[in-house]
This record gives C-alpha cells, sequence and structure tokens, in this order.
C-alpha cells in the first residue's frame, strides 16, 4: 500500500466526499421543491428550484474554472 486513504490516487477520496455532500444538498433541495409543488406552493417550490439550478451552476462552474487553472 502506497499510504493513500482507501489505496486511491490523491485527492480521490476527497473528490468522493465532495461529491457525495453536494448530491445530499441537491437532492434535498429538489425533495423540497417537490413537497412544495405537491402542496400547490408553486412560487415557493419553483423559488427552491431556481437556487437548485443557481447552485448546481456555481459548484460546476467552480470546479471546471478550478480544473482549468491547473493544467
Amino acid at each position: 500500500m502506497t499510504g493513500t486513504p482507501l489505496g486511491r490516487p490523491s485527492g480521490t477520496v476527497r473528490a468522493y466526499l465532495a461529491l457525495a455532500i453536494v448530491a445530499a444538498f441537491l437532492a434535498g433541495h429538489l425533495a423540497g421543491a417537490v413537497w412544495l409543488l405537491a402542496r400547490g406552493e408553486v412560487e415557493s417550490g419553483l423559488a427552491l428550484l431556481g437556487a437548485l439550478a443557481l447552485e448546481a451552476g456555481t459548484v460546476t462552474g467552480f470546479y471546471f474554472g478550478a480544473r482549468g487553472a491547473d493544467g
């Protein structure tokens, strides 16, 4: 073993954790939006979906911006 976490290349476990955290956050927002829409609170549900899209775009932009700076 090379001393890396879980025998994976450097940074892989950190990436797994980041993906899990972001996925849980997005799933929670999506579930909340669906629940609000099902209750008939259309404006609140759409606002939450807008926040979901904004957060997903921000995370994606940061990821690809950081990757572009690396190489």
